[in-house]
């Protein structure tokens, strides 16, 4: 028996002799989140006669939000709300339920009506940035991050988030710095690896992203942005399979995310699974049905299909929205191909190669080299 064992036995045996003790309850309750049992944690406050009191009701709501039940936990945090006065914590776990539940909206509206009375609680100016970049605003939040950097030059969340916040507003070469020195701080620092996740990627170097993404996997083990990392640099290394299977966990993870959809349909279609990779691109393009990129998919899975309508349509349309758009380039090739006009898909296929990034990370070499194969086969005999 570990000492987390040992501890969590003791205050069974303590709360079995003292069964309406709150505090030990919530010791129980919090030994148990951090041995990673949170339903049972959960279990223990919900069944204590101490279960209607504001701060087990409290602590119910972020044993929730460990979980990811954003709903359950939006619904006892409001009602603390009504009927306590807007303490940093409440407010701050709601805003934080309400980013899970997609409502980015209504987080802000509950920062900028609560929140206010508690401005300088590092924790809510974070989340204030956090909510900034997941609604695009880039800038701001790496402006704030660089104020809540000043303030606390040693946080190691901070630094990590202002990483983060710098690698999605473009500006990777100056994330590099607050990553490693969040990391030097914590060694699972969650955006740090992230940030040095995908600055990894982009240079195509999945020998040193792999292993960061799945050490920001330990501690957050569904972070979807971990999730289509890890899957995008299995695919560099060619581990198909694999990498399909973090993608397609990081799209349950983050289902509005275009790029996993698509990252995930090239690892499928790199595997011969048209039928998945169709899947894929139609799930991509119900969330957003003027992105180019999804209608070439679209028209890249009917090509190798041999339903060459289909994919002449979908070329068309791409390419009015993207002219530059990988995927629709490489299903006119695939159509140039079955055809006949050996010369000139070749040289549409060297073009591309030259030129063009695959979307999801893969190299256009590497893909093309694959593709090729796939072409040769096209349209009957890709299964």
């Amino acid at each position: 028996m570990d000492r987390t064992d040992s501890r969590t036995a003791r205050l069974r045996g303590f709360l079995q002799t003292d069964p309406g003790n709150t505090e030990l309850a919530l010791a129980l309750a919090d030994e148990l989140l951090r041995g990673g049992q949170p339903s049972e944690a959960r279990e223990v406050l919900s069944s204590h006669p101490s279960v209607v009191e504001p701060v087990v009701q409290h602590r119910l709501a972020q044993i929730a939000l460990a979980q990811g039940d954003y709903v359950d936990a939006r619904e006892r945090l409001q009602s603390l709300l009504a009927h306590a006065p807007a303490s940093a914590t409440i407010v701050h776990d709601l805003a934080f339920a309400l980013i899970g539940l997609r409502r980015l909206d209504e987080a802000a509206e509950c920062l900028d009506r609560h929140g206010f009375a508690h401005e300088s609680d590092l924790a809510i100016a974070l989340l204030r940035a956090r909510l900034a970049m997941l609604q695009g605003r880039f800038g701001d939040a790496v402006g704030q991050l660089q104020a809540l950097a000043g303030r606390s030059p040693d946080d190691a969340q901070v630094l990590g988030v202002l990483a983060l916040a710098l690698f999605d507003d473009g500006r990777e070469s100056e994330a590099r710095v607050p990553a490693q020195r969040a990391i030097a701080l914590d060694a699972e620092q969650h955006e740090a690896l992230l940030a040095l996740g995908s600055l990894s990627l982009s240079r195509h170097d999945a020998d040193e992203a792999g292993p960061l993404f799945i050490l920001a996997l330990r501690r957050h083990p569904g972070s979807g942005r971990a999730l289509s990392g890890l899957g995008q640099s299995l695919l560099l290394r060619g581990e198909l399979p694999n990498g399909e299977f973090a993608l397609e966990r990081a799209t349950v993870a983050m289902p509005e995310h275009l790029g996993t959809w698509h990252a995930l349909a090239w690892s499928q279609l790199l595997q011969g699974k048209r039928d998945d990779a169709e899947h894929s691109y139609q799930q991509a393009y119900e969330l957003d049905r003027n992105f180019g990129e999804s209608h070439g998919g679209l028209a890249l899975v009917a090509a190798l299909k041999g339903d060459a309508a289909t994919a002449e349509a979908a070329i068309k349309r791409a390419l009015r929205l993207d002219p530059q758009s990988p995927t629709a380039h490489y299903a006119r090739i695939v159509l140039q191909q079955a055809r006949g006009e050996e010369g000139i898909a070749l040289d549409g296929l060297e073009a591309l190669r030259a030129q063009m990034q695959v979307e999801g990370g893969i190299p256009t070499a590497q893909f093309a080299q694959v593709l090729s194969m796939l072409m040769a086969r096209a349209p009957g005999a890709v299964q």
